[in-house]
């Protein structure tokens, strides 16, 4: 209790030492409110009346409503929502401040007490304080009440006066502590100079503070006709800032009210004596602009780097209004765009393109500063008029990116620079002819890897760069790839970035995985998910994405084996994933896209690929690391399902060993199974064995036992494709397909999702060869005319019946197998059932 009333003390208080103040230059007011009860317009002005009579009572001037009785519903409406046409408003009845403001009350309950009837009404308003000069909003007050009343008018009448002195009270208090700040310390108001021109615009910003102590800074905000209109900080009253400015003798005053200050030159003051200031019909609402960032350059020339917002606060079209935006130093010519007219009332936005000097922005080493200034060109009453307004824009360095816009990381990636064209194309070159490397692993994994060590050769260091803030973007500074391999030095995006660039500059897609504080890349296999043994025995290692295995590299690791940020890249992926982390993977290719590189014209030291040699070695290591690992998985898996006597386990464990190379330990583990799925399996590893007739001997059985299953036909045509049997494998194609209930599951349970990517593709060998384009062919005529089911089964037994009857026709490499360098062209698209 003892705390309200020294809260209730200090309030009065409060209100008592504003209103002893001298009320004599205080401002004309205006009070506009939209009124409604029960949804229906109210004319009795019952809120506006009562605040009006609370400031009159409080000692300032009003306007007499009268004077404003043409102002429509719409007018105020807009009024409330929009500073700029709550200042239209006030300028042209002669109002320093506006009131402006919305009220609705409606009927809440209506009750009967001993046979006498209740209305009870609640209300809710919401006003504002506007200075009409400048647009600025001092005061808001938001205020409810709730009356009730014996009859329904009444009640309202009553809940809507009450809601208007509650309103009246507070926007008092809020304006006059406004006041009284204003004359104890800096107030803002409007400085309007006549008669000069941009060139001593900027002269009179900076000259005017250090020439008049008591104007602490002024900003120019946009010209107006003739006039250069000015934003400016006063210590004291604007009638001291009159005696101030005519004691000069460049300068004197036309005329100034309460916020605004209207001064000439000398020589122009005759002129603008008696001629005030034309209000623009065209209001610029908003006008803001990107912080600009070099590498982005590109983006900027189709994309919006400013956004300028205009409205027509008169009641006449304004016409062929044209906007420009123009930086000088770093715009050769300025961007524009034209629209025919703008509408009584309407607003329109405009966004900016522009194109900027890159060789100037690539100069840049450091955060700048530069002027940008919007110009607003149109017609109206007939007369050409213009407008314009400058905003500083900060330019970062060519390094800076903000990961608030993180698919901007994609300007970094210049995979087509020489510097890294060069060094890519090096370092794989050693290793992709070698049959070690592109035998045991997928060629793409085989590229990377001879990537990741001829960069680890080259010996580039890891140092930290922190990330910082700046007007909400968070910043960090990535090098170009050319840049990291001269200094031999980067960070995770730094490393990321380089990595990104060799990868997809020898056609391998990459993305970015970002966390909170983190980047990393990952890569393409180029394998799908049913084939991710062939990356790796551990499903943990790999990631799938737009049904492509992709492997994770943490780019930290620069001087470790390539399997070791393999890893880690995958313990750092799964534990954000399953931790419930930020992760963002960011599309190397679609980045490129939308922020494509700039061409760079900074020189860098000269890079020197480190020894091929050395390369080699370092990529062999990690080679038999990588197939010792995954021996060692290969092997826990395979030996505890091996044991079982349950044939589905001896199946599974089989399936491990023959993915790993194993095949003759998966023959002996299914040894004396004979399902369906294990005889599948056998054929299978014949097939990679090389052993045809074997091979199609297994799926005979298999068929035999469940001869129903698609993906057993699909296993068999392939192997009457290696034999020179292309009519057969057609036929067993077609069946397979046919099995499923739909060409679309076919697809996914086969894993022929790439059949469609390589439509028209063939292989330009002279002499015929297997090939996956070849088989992609092959695969997509099967698709076009598939039998029906019960021509499936006559196909079917058409297809088995032809195999017994040409089992020893061989073409391709003698009577037992096929080119053996031609057998890894088909396995990834081998069925395996468990």
């Amino acid at each position: 209790m003892k705390r309200m009333f020294v809260v209730t003390v200090l309030f009065l208080a409060v209100v008592l030492s504003l209103q002893a103040q001298d009320v004599r230059d205080w401002p004309r007011v205006m009070v506009i409110v939209d009124e409604k009860i029960d949804g229906e317009q109210e004319d009795a002005r019952l809120v506006a009346s009562k605040i009006e009579e609370t400031f009159l009572e409080k000692g300032f001037r009003l306007i007499d409503k009268d004077q404003f009785a043409n102002v429509t519903a719409r007018d105020i409406a807009l009024a409330a929502e929009n500073p700029a046409r709550a200042k239209e408003i006030g300028l042209r009845y002669g109002a320093e401040w506006i009131i402006v403001g919305k009220a609705q009350a409606r009927l809440e309950s209506e009750k009967e007490f001993y046979g006498v009837r209740n209305f009870e009404y609640s209300a809710k308003g919401d006003c504002r304080v506007i200075i009409t000069d400048t647009g600025e909003l001092i005061a808001i007050s938001s205020k409810t009440a709730k009356k009730s009343g014996g009859g329904q008018g009444s009640a309202s009448n009553l809940t809507m006066e009450t809601l208007g002195g509650l309103l009246a009270e507070d926007l008092y208090v809020k304006a006059r502590m406004k006041m009284k700040q204003e004359e104890t310390g800096p107030r803002i108001v409007q400085v309007t100079l006549l008669g000069v021109d941009s060139k001593v615009v900027q002269q009179y910003a900076q000259t005017l503070p250090r020439e008049m102590p008591m104007i602490q800074w002024i900003k120019f905000r946009y010209f107006e006709a003739d006039a250069a209109i000015f934003e400016a900080a006063i210590l004291g009253t604007l009638e001291q800032l009159n005696n101030e400015i005519n004691a000069r003798n460049d300068l004197t005053v036309v005329s100034f009210t309460g916020s605004r200050i209207d001064v000439s030159t000398k020589a122009y003051f005759t002129k603008a004596k008696g001629s005030p200031v034309l209000t623009s019909p065209l209001d610029i609402t908003d006008f803001s602009i990107e912080n600009i960032f070099p590498s982005q350059v590109n983006y900027y020339a189709y994309n919006p780097l400013s956004k300028i917002e205009l409205e027509n606060s008169a009641e006449a079209d304004v016409r062929n209004v044209k906007v420009s935006i123009f930086i000088p130093g770093y715009m050769s010519l300025a961007s524009e765009k034209i629209v025919p007219a703008v509408a009584a009332g309407a607003k329109q936005s405009f966004e900016l393109p522009a194109t900027l000097d890159a060789k100037l922005l690539n100069e840049l080493s450091d955060r700048s500063t530069a002027t940008a200034k919007v110009e607003v060109a149109y017609t109206f009453n007939g007369q050409q008029q213009t407008r314009s307004l400058n905003k500083p824009v900060t330019l970062y360095s060519r390094n800076t990116i903000s990961w608030r816009r993180g698919e901007s990381v994609g300007a970094f990636v210049t995979s087509e620079d020489d510097v890294v064209k060069s060094f890519a194309r090096y370092v794989v070159g050693g290793v992709s002819n070698d049959e070690k490397f592109t035998t045991k692993l997928p060629r793409n994994v085989a590229n990377a890897l001879a990537v990741w060590n001829g960069i680890r050769a080259h010996g580039i260091s890891y140092v930290t760069d922190p990330w910082t803030t700046a007007d909400g973007d968070i910043l960090d500074n990535i090098q170009y790839p050319r840049e990291t391999l001269a200094s031999k030095t980067g960070d995770c995006d730094d490393a990321s970035v380089l990595i990104a660039a060799c990868l997809e500059n020898i056609g391998i897609r990459t993305k970015f995985v970002a966390t909170n504080d983190h980047i990393f890349v990952m890569f393409d296999t180029d394998v799908i998910p049913k084939n991710g043994f062939m990356v790796s025995q551990n499903e943990k290692d790999y990631i799938v994405d737009e049904n492509r295995v992709w492997v994770p590299l943490e780019a930290t690791l620069l001087s470790k084996p390539f399997v070791t940020a393999w890893q880690t890249g995958a313990e750092e992926y799964y534990k954000n994933i399953e931790g419930g982390g930020k992760v963002e993977v960011i599309d190397t290719r679609k980045a490129k896209a939308s922020f494509p590189p700039a061409n760079l014209a900074f020189a860098t030291k000269p890079v020197t690929p480190p020894d091929a040699a050395r390369i080699v070695q370092l990529a062999s290591q990690d080679l038999t690391e990588y197939e010792y690992q995954q021996h060692q998985i290969t092997t826990a898996a395979a030996s505890s399902l091996a044991a079982s006597t349950n044939p589905a386990d001896k199946n599974k464990a089989a399936i491990i060993q023959a993915k790993a190379g194993n095949y003759e330990a998966a023959i002996a583990t299914l040894s004396g199974v004979n399902t369906s799925e294990a005889l599948n399996t056998l054929g299978n590893v014949h097939l990679m064995k090389n052993d045809l007739p074997a091979a199609q001997e297994q799926y005979q059985k298999s068929l035999a036992l469940a001869g129903n299953d698609g993906g057993v036909y699909m296993n068999f045509g392939l192997a009457r494709y290696l034999s020179g049997d292309t009519t057969g494998a057609v036929e067993s194609f077609q069946v397979a397909i046919s099995k499923f209930e739909s060409k679309e599951k076919a697809f996914e349970v086969l894993g022929l999702d790439k059949v469609n990517e390589a439509l028209g593709m063939r292989g330009a060998e002279a002499t015929r060869k297997i090939s996956k384009n070849e088989l992609f062919d092959l695969l997509n005529k099967s698709l076009s005319t598939l039998p029906d089911r019960q021509a499936s089964n006559t196909q079917a037994a058409r297809v088995r019946a032809k195999y017994k009857n040409e089992q020893n026709r061989f073409v391709f490499g003698g009577r037992r197998g096929a080119d053996p360098t031609q057998i890894a062209s088909i396995k990834e698209f081998l069925y395996w059932s468990e």
